[in-house]
């Protein structure tokens, strides 16, 4: 993550019951061999669970949420009890994620044989796909719903509007006369995704809400932990670690007619390093800042839009100012071009700016000419 979490990120209270619910029913599951309510918690959620009521015709799914946990009960019942006790133990003993992202466990449902496999799947996206949207469910659990939740974790006082994971666009827009229930919200991200890391799918420190391009564009389904060659990686923890802090700004060739603008780590710590190249690779960081600065010559006239050669570098030290932790929040990019403005006040941007005055002049005259002719 570019951002660590806020402190005081509320965690979504549906996701930490249903969280409880799928552990509880795992442990009960372990000594019977016969599919009941007593699987599942005694009281309005468990029931919730068992009854599935359809509240909302419009949600409804081919299965209830009591179907996919038979079937997952039915499969771990003919593998037997080992397996059953192996994935209650599985889950109970990762339930700080913390810990997971310090110690991945990345081969830990590898003694599921694939008919467990493919139903543990099944059941964990129901819950987080529908499951989560049972009004019942939601009223057991505060009464705020996936849309609240999002609102209060977007708040400026907390995590604001721009996307943790990249700081280069906007989760969700703002409404105005649009009632916090019906304003749209960004999808949430499975930071250990759902199809490799299935219990994890509603558990409350899993998931983050991300931009669309980072979310649906760039992460999809990648394993924070693996490569696509099978080699371990480590990730950053978004409540507590983030990259902001590591990344360098680096201007190649500053006389050539296109100067050459790229992303750099500033650390030489391994595993920092490590953690680095895996944010990079989820979420091709460096390729899409490096493609939105692919011409300083357009950023200039964008975001300072001088008109004589002294408003350049003047410019760019007013660009190169800090922004304070509620403009990142609020401004997508923000981090980014303060950190190139930062550079370029750094180097002789003289060169740079007698071309610039060149070709002001160059465009003013063929200009003059044009509408002389």
């Amino acid at each position: 993550m570019l951002f660590r979490l806020a402190p005081n990120t509320p965690r979504f209270e549906v996701f930490r019951l249903l969280n409880a619910e799928l552990l509880n029913f795992l442990e009960q599951a372990v000594n019977t061999n016969t599919f009941s309510r007593a699987l599942f918690t005694q009281g309005t959620l468990g029931q919730a669970c068992w009854d599935n009521a359809k509240e909302n015709d419009a949600r409804a799914k081919s299965d209830l949420t009591r179907d996919k946990f038979q079937k997952l009960f039915i499969e771990l019942n003919d593998s037997g009890k080992d397996t059953k006790q192996q994935l209650f133990e599985s889950m109970r003993a990762n339930q700080d994620l913390q810990v997971f992202f310090f110690n991945p466990q990345r081969n830990l449902f590898d003694f599921l044989n694939e008919p467990c496999r493919k139903t543990l799947k099944s059941l964990c996206t129901h819950l987080y796909c529908s499951t989560k949207d049972v009004p019942t469910i939601v009223r057991v659990s505060g009464g705020t719903d996936i849309t609240a939740h999002f609102n209060a974790y977007s708040e400026p006082t907390v995590n604001g509007n721009v996307c943790k994971a990249c700081g280069m666009a906007k989760l969700a827009v703002f409404r105005a006369g649009v009632p916090d229930v019906d304003q749209w919200r960004a999808d949430y991200d499975h930071q250990l995704c759902k199809s490799k890391y299935p219990i994890f799918a509603v558990h409350p420190d899993n998931l983050i809400p991300l931009c669309d391009v980072c979310n649906q564009d760039a992460k999809k389904a990648k394993d924070l932990f693996k490569h696509k060659n099978g080699t371990k990686r480590l990730a950053f923890y978004p409540y507590n670690e983030e990259a902001k802090g590591l990344i360098d700004i680096e201007i190649d060739n500053l006389h050539d007619p296109e100067p050459t603008i790229k992303v750099n780590w500033n650390t030489q710590d391994g595993v920092l390093l490590d953690k680095l190249n895996t944010w990079d690779e989820i979420y091709e960081i460096r390729s899409r800042v490096e493609g939105q600065f692919r011409s300083l010559e357009a950023i200039i006239e964008d975001e300072i839009r001088p008109r004589h050669p002294a408003d350049v570098q003047n410019g760019i030290h007013y660009e190169a100012r800090p922004h304070s932790p509620n403009s990142l929040k609020r401004k997508e990019w923000a981090f980014w071009y303060q950190k190139l403005f930062y550079i370029l006040e750094q180097i002789d941007m003289a060169p740079f700016i007698a071309k610039w005055d060149f070709v002001q002049h160059q465009a003013e005259d063929g200009g003059e000419y044009i509408l002389n002719e």
